[in-house]
C-alpha cells in the first residue's frame, strides 16, 4: 500500500492522534495567562515582559517555518514527530524547573521549536490524508482542541495551583507531551512522507494568494492572541475574569467543528476568513469604546477563533501544487507566528504606557481591519 493509501485509509486515526498532540501544544501556549499574577509577584515582570513571555513560545517560528516546511515534503513523517515531540518535551520540562525569567523564556523557546515541527507535520497529514474529503471538518476538529486545551487550562488552574504549586502544574503539561507519543507511533506511518507529483516548472514560488494569506493569518494572530493574554485582567482580574475570557474557548470548542462543515458545504474558505476578521475588528473597536459586556465580547472572539483557523488550514492544499503543501504552511505559519510574537507584546507595551483599556483594543482592533483587507485579496486559482 502506498504511503498516500495508507494516510487515507487511516485518516481518523490520523486525526486522532493530530488532536492529542495538538491539545498538548496548547495547554502550554496557553500557561503564561493563568500564571500572570504568580510569574509578575515572583520575577517582577512588566506587562511588556508578560507580553514577551506570551509571545516567545512563537519566535522560533519567524525564522524556522519556511525551512521546516519545505523539508517535511521530503522528511518520514514518524521520525519527524518523534524529533519534535522531544524537543516538546525538554522545552515543557525547562519552563516548569524555570529559576529566573531568562529560564522561563528559553522554556518558552524550545517547547515553541518542537511544537512548530509537530504543527507543520500535523497540517501537512492530514492535508494528505482527508485530500479531496471533509478536509475542512477535520481541520475544524483539529482546530478545536486549541481552544478545549484553554478551556481546560484555564478551569482547573485554580485547583492545579492550589493542589501542585503553579511548577507542578506546568510538570502535568510535561506528561501530556509524552502522552501524544504513542498515538503518534500508531497513527502515523513509517517510510517517506506522501509526495505529489513534482509542482509545474512554470509555478511560481510564492504566488500571490499565498502571500496575501500569509499577512491576513499573520494579522489576525497579532490582534487575537493579545486578547487571552491581557482579556482575562479586563474582564475584572482573578478566577471571574479567566472564567468570562474562557468563553472565547467556550464557543470556539463548539463552533469549530460546524464552521468545518458549513466550508466544506459552501466552498469559497478566503471568503469565510475575511468574514471572521471583519467581525473580529468590530468586536475589538466595541470593547475599545466600552460599549459592549465582557461576556458578548468573548463570545464573538470565540466565534471568530471558530471560523478562521479551519478556513486558513483548508487554503494552502487550494493556493499551491500538492509537492509544496509543506511549503506553503511553512510561510503562513511563520507570518501567523510573528503575530503571535508581536501583537501580545504591542499590547503590553500600549498598557505600559497608558491608562485603561480604549488605546489597547482600539490598536488591536486597526490590526484586524489590516487583516481583513489582506484576505480579500486571497483568490485561489480557478480550476477546469
Amino acid at each position: 500500500m502506498s504511503p498516500s493509501k495508507d494516510l487515507a485509509g487511516r485518516r481518523w486515526l490520523v486525526l486522532a492522534s493530530a488532536m492529542v498532540s495538538f491539545f498538548a501544544i496548547g495547554m502550554t501556549f496557553f500557561a503564561v495567562p493563568p500564571l500572570v499574577g504568580t510569574l509578575r509577584g515572583l520575577f517582577a515582570l512588566s506587562n511588556l515582559e508578560i507580553g514577551l513571555l506570551m509571545g516567545a513560545i512563537a519566535v522560533p517560528a519567524i525564522v524556522l517555518s519556511v525551512p521546516l516546511g519545505a523539508a517535511l515534503d521530503r522528511w518520514p513523517p514518524r521520525a519527524a514527530g518523534l524529533a519534535a515531540l522531544a524537543v516538546m518535551l525538554v522545552g515543557a520540562v525547562v519552563f516548569a524547573v524555570a529559576p529566573s525569567y531568562l529560564a522561563l523564556l528559553a522554556g518558552r523557546l524550545l517547547f515553541g521549536a518542537g511544537g512548530l515541527l509537530m504543527n507543520l507535520l500535523l497540517a501537512r497529514l492530514l492535508t494528505a490524508a482527508f485530500a479531496g474529503r471533509e478536509l475542512a471538518l477535520a481541520m475544524g476538529l483539529f482546530t478545536g482542541t486549541y481552544p478545549a486545551s484553554m478551556i481546560v487550562l484555564f478551569s482547573l488552574h485554580p485547583v492545579l495551583a492550589a493542589q501542585l504549586g503553579w511548577r507542578g502544574e506546568l510538570g502535568l503539561l510535561a506528561l501530556l507531551v509524552l502522552a501524544a507519543v504513542p498515538l503518534h507511533l500508531l497513527a502515523v506511518p513509517g517510510g517517506r512522507p506522501t509526495v505529489a507529483a513534482a509542482a509545474p516548472a512554470d509555478a511560481p514560488a510564492l504566488p500571490a494568494p499565498l502571500v496575501a494569506l500569509g499577512v491576513a493569518w499573520m494579522l489576525y494572530f497579532a490582534a487575537f492572541a493579545a486578547v487571552p493574554t491581557f482579556a482575562p485582567e479586563w474582564a475584572g482580574g482573578g478566577a471571574s475574569g479567566l472564567l468570562v475570557t474562557s468563553v472565547v474557548t467556550w464557543v470556539a470548542l463548539v463552533g469549530t467543528p460546524l464552521a468545518g462543515a458549513a466550508i466544506d458545504r459552501t466552498g469559497r474558505p478566503e471568503r469565510w476568513v475575511t468574514l471572521g476578521v471583519v467581525v473580529l475588528a468590530a468586536a475589538l473597536g466595541l470593547m475599545s469604546a466600552g460599549a459592549v459586556p465582557a461576556v458578548a465580547a468573548m463570545a464573538a472572539v470565540g466565534l471568530v477563533a471558530a471560523v478562521v483557523p479551519p478556513a486558513v488550514y483548508s487554503l494552502p492544499a487550494r493556493l499551491v501544487p500538492a509537492a509544496r503543501v509543506g511549503f506553503a504552511f511553512g510561510f503562513v505559519t511563520a507570518l501567523s507566528n510573528l503575530g503571535a510574537v508581536l501583537g501580545p507584546a504591542v499590547a503590553g507595551a500600549i498598557r505600559d504606557a497608558t491608562d485603561g483599556w480604549t488605546a489597547t483594543w482600539c490598536a488591536l482592533a486597526a490590526i484586524a481591519v489590516g487583516a481583513a483587507v489582506a484576505a480579500a485579496l486571497v483568490r485561489p486559482p480557478r480550476t477546469g
